[in-house]
């Protein structure tokens, strides 16, 4: 059960990984949420359905949360049992004065977190999540990690994506990539900024792009007049949310991934940019660290002239981009589906549960 299914989200990926590995082990499953994608018609049932299955002492409910959602009552009155996967709860503080209803909305998702420590296993999908489970309640012992099932962006219409890559491949261009919600944690004022240092001082024939969904408003008209101050309406684009096609292309043509967040809860754009060998340039903030492991490169304090450098030479020196690279790959391979199932089967053991 979760918050909302759609198609591109890494969550309801994560749920549908877990259903079909379910299925493939001899489970009967069904899956429920409160917001159903049009697209998801058919593969996910209304949360309310589950309602007739309150009393099945028999059976498991793998609870997905990552924002307060009524429906964590029918969690709570379960009598089977209960597997809570968290996917972390951005802090409030992120979003007051930009969009205060979302700032109250992860203020209850962090308070209802502790009315669920009575699941029989709190799972995070990073051990940085699984610490915030530790510090809202939940006994150590049984808490665990079960890292993201991450599966590569399809490409859904070949034609289109190459059409998108012929635009994005500009002779003499460098392409700075970020992925994900335009939203206050991100920090993408700080993105911009090192992308305004990098096109003046080294290529003015860079652009970046940022590639996620937007809609807090607020934020919105804050980058845009950053963007407008530092005069690079051609330089910098906002796509909003892409196809998985599209996706790829952003991925295929992008010469250095960006990120300069302050919380990530596990962020899969990092792993992303791992399989498609774009040199990943990262804050150390939250489980950003944890994620790329020995991969990637992490600045701390962001002095804007030295990691806009930095950037520079994971673009134009080509034996460090190479070795950026390997090492990405060599840790791409423990992000891959056999560690996220290992970590399942160890889930539903310690539930009693066996598989095939």
């Amino acid at each position: 059960m979760a918050y909302g299914m759609m198609m591109g989200d890494a969550i309801s990926n994560h749920v549908l990984e877990i259903d079909a590995r379910l299925q493939a082990w001899g489970y009967e499953t069904a899956i429920y949420a409160q917001h159903i994608a049009p697209e998801m018609q058919g593969r996910v049932q209304p949360d309310s359905n589950f309602a007739a299955y309150l009393d099945a002492a028999d059976d498991l409910l793998i609870y997905h949360y990552s924002i307060y959602s009524p429906n964590l009552r029918l969690c709570r009155a379960a009598r089977g049992r209960r597997i809570v996967i968290y996917h972390n709860i951005t802090p409030p503080e992120f979003f007051w004065g930009w969009d205060d209803a979302q700032a109250q909305a992860c203020e209850a998702g962090q308070r209802a977190l502790r009315t669920l420590n009575h699941c029989d296993l709190a799972l995070g999908d990073s051990e940085f999540n699984r610490q915030e489970l530790i510090e809202a309640g939940f006994e150590a012992d049984r808490t665990g990690v079960l890292p993201i099932f991450w599966t590569q962006p399809q490409v859904e219409a070949r034609s289109s994506s190459e059409a998108l890559r012929a635009t994005l491949r500009e002779p003499g261009s460098v392409n700075w990539l970020t992925v994900g919600r335009v939203v206050p944690n991100k920090m993408l004022e700080e993105v911009i900024r090192l992308f305004a240092v990098y096109n003046r001082a080294i290529n003015p024939q860079s652009r970046l792009f940022i590639v996620g969904s937007r809609y807090i408003r607020t934020y919105d008209v804050a980058l845009n007049e950053l963007v407008a101050e530092l005069d690079l309406f051609d330089r910098v684009k906002f796509t909003g949310r892409v196809a998985d096609a599209d996706l790829v292309a952003y991925y295929q043509s992008a010469d250095v991934y960006v990120c300069a967040s302050q919380h990530e809860g596990f962020c899969v754009p990092l792993v992303e940019s791992m399989s498609f060998g774009v040199p990943i340039l990262a804050r150390r903030a939250a489980a950003v660290p944890e994620t790329l492991g020995t991969a990637g490169v992490l600045f701390s304090d962001l002095g804007y002239e030295p990691v806009a450098e930095m950037a520079h030479l994971l673009v134009s020196d080509a034996v460090v981009r190479a070795r950026v690279i390997q090492h990405q790959k060599e840790r791409l391979q423990d992000l891959g589906p056999q560690t996220a199932e290992v970590a399942l089967k160890s889930a539903l053991a310690q539930l009693g549960l066996s598989h095939t």
